[in-house]
């Protein structure tokens, strides 16, 4: 049997349900039940309440991820530790209050002897929180149009990924429509695209591309360029030649 092991997780130190199971030779789902069952109890007590005393004080609501699939688990405090262990009788849960004790207390030692860092959340929790976060942000991103959409989609990869898959929109200098370049040179959008076309102006030196929604398609996605000012005086020598 693994050595019971406590780590921190939002400041709090704690311990996996799993490994609570695997310590008391209880099926997860089993004790699952049981958690379920306690913060249920703590809940619907106005005493709790009344004392200011929180079920996550006692047990946090987690997942794990397992051959591409996310299943739910707890993380337990030394609070829900002693709860689980006061439900216990016999030898196993004589062993098991001597394996939290001693974690819990080796853990505390570290932190107050400053002699070794604190250990950080395990590799599927790190992950689950980055799924979580993208999923937000793909969310968030539905909201939205254009640019905004290009930097929330942009993020969402990057906390799956590490990297920016996709790339992230220029967005420091001001940029304008082709509609917009139109009615500063007194010329249609269309003439602005044929002319941009024509000379090879939608280049990184005059703007970029961006998503924006087709017009006569909500919901639809089409690639759009955006300019910047400076292609302004380019354009006026070009239709001053013409």
């Amino acid at each position: 049997m693994n050595e019971l092991r406590v780590f921190n997780f939002n400041d709090a130190e704690v311990v996996d349900s799993r490994d609570v199971a695997e310590w008391t030779d209880r099926n997860h789902k089993d004790l699952l039940r049981d958690i379920r069952g306690y913060i249920e109890v703590m809940e619907k007590s106005d005493e709790i309440s009344q004392r200011k005393i929180a079920p996550s004080d006692f047990f946090i609501e987690s997942t794990f991820e397992s051959r591409g699939k996310q299943y739910p688990c707890y993380l337990l405090t030394k609070k829900g530790c002693d709860m689980v262990a006061n439900k216990m009788t016999g030898e196993k849960g004589v062993l098991f209050t001597a394996a939290y004790v001693s974690a819990f207390e080796k853990m505390r030692e570290h932190i107050q002897g400053g002699k070794t860092k604190r250990l950080g959340m395990t590799d599927y929790q790190m992950e689950s929180i980055r799924v979580r976060k993208a999923q937000l942000l793909e969310r968030l991103a539905k909201e939205y149009d254009g640019t905004y959409r290009q930097v929330l989609q942009a993020h969402a990869t990057k906390e799956l990924t590490g990297e920016y898959l996709l790339p992230l929109p220029y967005i420091g200098e001001k940029m304008y429509s082709a509609q917009e370049i139109g009615e500063k040179l007194g010329i249609s959008a269309n003439k602005v695209g044929m002319l941009a076309n024509r000379n090879h102006l939608k280049t990184k030196q005059y703007g970029t591309w961006v998503n924006d929604v087709a017009k006569n398609c909500p919901g639809k996605e089409v690639p759009s360029f955006r300019y910047y000012e400076s292609v302004v005086p380019v354009l006026k020598t070009i239709i001053s030649k013409q």
